[in-house]
């Protein structure tokens, strides 16, 4: 707290969002509740404790990183990885429990034999690129992939996913995705291949896809209370806040300038406020000149460039404003707000980035308000 900079997350807000989720998806769905880079940024550990509270005990990480700080932690649901990584670290799925997502052959036989020195059946789940084109296997290649993982003997076959790239703006791609993952799902059955979860539905998925829902969702970022389309059809209750610290007031005269580039020019007398947050902190360069701060449930305009280390903001004459006064950079004051999809539309990004790249190093406040 040394640099007066900090962020504070609701833990309540997290209960009320995932509510709202299992009454779109109903009991009878699972929900593995997606806690990638940090739990988007939120923080790990703190988010997955409640979200086990809550009854979530199926987790979806982006790294086998975060799937062991979460078995160091003590939790002993299911977690699975939702990327790939190289045959050498198969060893960690065995000794932590880990849920590969499986897409390579020799993945899985590295995997299976090290499954078999311990005589222990390892779950797996396998990718199935219906669009996407980052990870897995096209649906005609499937068939004999499963066919192969059948015949290793320490491997089983838990679940079968896909995602989606265009949810929010491509209604009729994202229906033929699923059709393409239903259709296949429906010709493996009939050669008795059965996996214990399907997957398809991530947050937009949850929303505006009920046919998407299979046995098993992946949310994310709406667990956060943030919404990656502004139309998206269910209120949320945003979970983070970001907040600093004035550091610095001055009185700028008119013609004065402010910050790099000097593209910000007093058109009359100002007060200028300098905030201890910048780029290097997650608050991004491109809203330089854009974004809005709120300071005493009032808002107020960036002057200039975001710095590396501070802002600057435009009191204008308001003469009740002083140093050491919370300004609130996302969060709500009074009934006012700024979201993280208010600072994606300023900054010409997605709300995901906002979130995710708000520094690791800024302290976390937890608190159930």
């Amino acid at each position: 707290m040394y640099r007066k900079i900090w962020v504070d997350i609701n833990l309540r807000a997290f209960s009320e969002n995932l509510k709202k989720i299992r009454k779109f998806v109903g009991n009878s769905v699972k929900i593995a509740a997606v806690l990638k880079q940090s739990a988007y940024g939120h923080g790990l550990i703190p988010v997955a404790r409640k979200l086990y509270q809550e009854g979530v005990n199926y987790f979806g990480v982006g790294s086998i990183n975060e799937a062991i700080q979460l078995r160091e932690d003590g939790y002993r649901g299911k977690i699975l990885l939702l990327s790939v990584v190289s045959k050498e670290l198969a060893p960690f799925f065995i000794r932590f429990g880990i849920t590969p997502t499986v897409v390579e052959e020799d993945f899985a036989r590295e995997l299976n034999r090290q499954a078999e020195k311990i005589k222990q059946v390892i779950p797996v789940h396998v990718k199935v690129d219906t669009g996407m084109g980052r990870l897995g296997f096209y649906p005609d290649q499937i068939h004999s992939f499963v066919e192969k993982l059948k015949n290793l003997n320490f491997i089983s076959l838990e679940g079968i996913y896909t995602h989606f790239p265009v949810a929010d703006t491509n209604f009729s791609f994202t229906q033929q995705q699923l059709k393409i993952f239903q259709d296949l799902i429906k010709k493996l059955k009939e050669k008795h291949i059965d996996f214990k979860y399907y997957h398809s539905a991530n947050s937009l998925g949850v929303v505006n896809y009920p046919n998407s829902y299979l046995n098993m969702v992946r949310p994310g970022l709406i667990l956060y209370g943030v919404k990656s389309h502004q139309d998206l059809k269910i209120e949320l209750e945003p979970v983070l806040s970001f907040k600093a610290k004035i550091i610095f007031i001055k009185e700028v005269p008119q013609g004065r300038t402010v910050g790099y580039g000097a593209d910000f020019v007093a058109k009359s007398n100002r007060r200028i406020a300098t905030v201890s947050v910048g780029y290097a902190d997650g608050y991004p360069w491109a809203l330089s000149n854009k974004s809005k701060v709120l300071i005493k449930g009032k808002l107020f305009n960036i002057a200039g460039r975001v710095c590396m280390d501070h802002i600057m903001v435009d009191l204008g004459n308001d003469k009740e404003i002083k140093k050491e006064d919370t300004v609130t950079l996302i969060g709500k004051e009074k009934d006012k707000k700024i979201m993280a999809e208010d600072l994606a539309a300023w900054a010409q990004t997605i709300p995901y980035e906002i979130v995710t790249c708000i520094s690791k190093k800024i302290p976390r406040r937890y608190i159930n308000t």
